[in-house]
């Protein structure tokens, strides 16, 4: 309908942008959309009294159909035809609002065909419109009156949706797109987002889904011709979902924002559309739709996002601004319900990120890793390495752990361990990446805090040293980090689990290091200088030994009841005992 010429609004159009600048205050429009939207109004009584006397006298309850012509060819003499004249033009106005009272009163649907439905809600919209464009900001009887004005013509057309709604509703919303279309004023976002949102507000979901697509599309094929305009379409979409609280947002209309949004920053050729001009308005959309969605569909665009991160098709730069709203919507999901066990539809994805090669990418899956796990906000805590002394307190909060939580970690303990371990081989030169490892790897001992996942974590940490000191091609001041977060794995786990035995045994070494390597303790050091005594060769009694790792956990969890082992690691190293550890 609206790919039809409409001569009737054309004519109209010279006259709907004109004094654009009044319309663009919204203190003024908010006081006149005050009026009750078409959702709650009640079942409306028309006063017939106040009607011109040239209708009053027809004498009849329901307008014949000749009369009902006589009034169609004077509500488009009234509303629909562009004089110069402005006072003409306002008599005109008046006398079209009581037209449409008239025949929204005093006809059937019935009587209505498509076409005049058309040219009544242009009608509506046309008086809308000139009784706004005649407000001011001041105050005073005139405005007041004025104001009265707009509020009758606007509640006019919310008993005319009622009128026309449902059985021309798809007439009624393209007419009032074409309106907005023809007259060029969808930078008057508030007037264009409050019409649209009664019109939708009048009809089912099936419906409305529909409309709002089509509004979508508009936007897209408006991308081609005018990408200021289909910003200030897509701002109009935003103050109607957001009036809603996004609650006519289902996952199909959420998956087609998704894809605007990626498409906006994978830029193609084969792209029919361009969005790129869309990118901040899409992610502000994206953004404010998080706090109003329940559960199911964050976990849905936290799983669509990842599985598109997977695919590595996004430049470094827009990363950045993709992985922010990534990870803001992974922090929402996990603070709506802290107790929530992990998700299983997430993990992998989030392993297979930080196995990637690229450093951006990877460093992107660790940080999501820590949106999703720090439920309990100990993040903060574990910024960088350091050595967690056996009497002092660091306001560390440890979960009390499901035991889907344990089982999930159970089942994803092999490939934590591998993606870890060769993701700090292959970036754990950079200072950043390996503080945010150590994160990862902290927040699991805390969130989950039993005998199985400190056991996992000696073993892990005794595979970094393992590499550090085996592998010919790292580093010598990565070698040094590396051996600073292994004792402050190792330290945290002594701390949590208050191992005496195993705490006596860590500190040996701390002390050790103190005196002839302090290297390799923490702090990380961008940096590192060294002293003529200190050991720069890897000095057996300086390192941790796998039995003595062993044999202090043992001694932790002998007096517990249940015996789990955790099998040995992906790598040369045997993963530790555990035998006396709570299951």
């Amino acid at each position: 309908m609206r790919n039809q010429p409409q001569t009737a609004l054309s004519s109209h159009v010279t006259l709907a942008t004109a004094r654009m600048s009044n319309l663009k205050s919204t203190e003024g429009l908010r006081k006149v959309f005050a009026t009750p939207s078409i959702g709650s109004l009640a079942p409306l009584q028309l006063d017939t009294r106040r009607m011109s006397s040239a209708h009053t006298n027809l004498g009849v309850k329901k307008l014949k159909n000749a009369q009902v012509e006589v009034l169609k060819q004077e509500l488009t003499e009234c509303c629909l035809t562009h004089m110069q004249d402005s006072y003409r033009v306002h008599l005109n106005r008046l006398q079209g609002v009581r037209i449409l009272d008239a025949l929204i009163a005093m006809t059937t649907i019935s009587k209505i065909g498509a076409e005049f439905a058309i040219h009544m809600v242009w009608a509506a919209l046309s008086c809308i419109h000139h009784f706004l464009l005649r407000l001011r900001t001041e105050n005073g009887l005139l405005q007041w009156f004025r104001r009265r004005q707009a509020r009758k013509s606007i509640k006019t057309f919310d008993r005319l949706l009622m009128f026309l709604v449902p059985v021309y509703y798809s007439i009624v919303f393209n007419a009032v797109m074409t309106f907005f279309e023809e007259a060029n004023i969808w930078e008057v976002e508030y007037f264009c987002s409050n019409l649209i949102e009664r019109v939708l507000g009048s009809t089912d979901d099936k419906h409305r889904y529909e409309s709002i697509n089509e509004i979508i599309s508009l936007i897209e094929n408006t991308t081609l011709t005018n990408p200021l305009t289909s910003r200030q379409i897509l701002q109009v979409l935003f103050d109607i979902a957001d009036a809603q609280h996004w609650k006519w947002i289902d996952e199909g209309l959420l998956n087609k924002f998704l894809e605007m949004y990626y498409s906006s920053l994978t830029p193609e050729d084969n792209h029919h559309y361009n969005y790129e001009s869309l990118e901040k308005g899409l992610e502000t959309c994206l953004r404010a739709m998080g706090p109003n969605f329940d559960d199911n569909q964050l976990l849905f665009m936290i799983c669509w996002m990842l599985n598109v991160v997977a695919t590595e098709r996004i430049s470094d730069d827009n990363l950045l601004t993709f992985g922010s709203l990534l990870e803001h919507i992974a922090n929402l999901y996990t603070e709506r319900a802290p107790k929530r066990p992990l998700s299983e539809r997430v993990l992998p994805s989030v392993l297979k990120t930080i196995s990637s090669n690229n450093l951006l990418y990877s460093l992107l899956g660790h940080r999501i890793l820590h949106s999703l796990v720090d439920r309990c906000k100990n993040k903060l805590i574990f910024d960088s390495p350091r050595i967690f002394l056996r009497n002092s307190r660091y306001n560390l909060v440890l979960n009390q752990f499901s035991k889907a939580d344990k089982a999930l970690f159970q089942r994803y303990r092999e490939a934590l361990h591998k993606t870890t371990v060769d993701s700090m081989l292959t970036h754990g030169v950079h200072k950043l990446y390996l503080e945010n490892t150590y994160i990862s790897i902290a927040l699991f001992m805390v969130e989950i805090p039993c005998a199985y996942t400190a056991a996992a974590g000696v073993c892990l940490s005794m595979a970094l040293q393992d590499a550090a000191l085996d592998s010919k091609n790292i580093q010598m001041t990565h070698a040094h980090r590396l051996h600073a977060t292994v004792v402050s794995l190792m330290s945290l786990i002594c701390y949590i689990h208050r191992a005496e035995v195993f705490y006596d045994y860590v500190e040996t070494i701390v002390d050790r290091r103190a005196n002839f390597a302090p290297h390799l303790n923490p702090p990380l050091m961008l940096k590192y200088k060294y002293a003529q005594h200190h050991v720069l060769w890897n000095k057996p009694e300086l390192f941790f030994e796998d039995w003595e790792t062993r044999y202090g956990l043992w001694r932790c969890f002998k007096n517990q009841e249940n015996i789990v082992v955790v099998q040995t690691a992906p790598t040369n190293l045997p993963a530790p005992s555990t035998s006396g550890i709570e299951k």
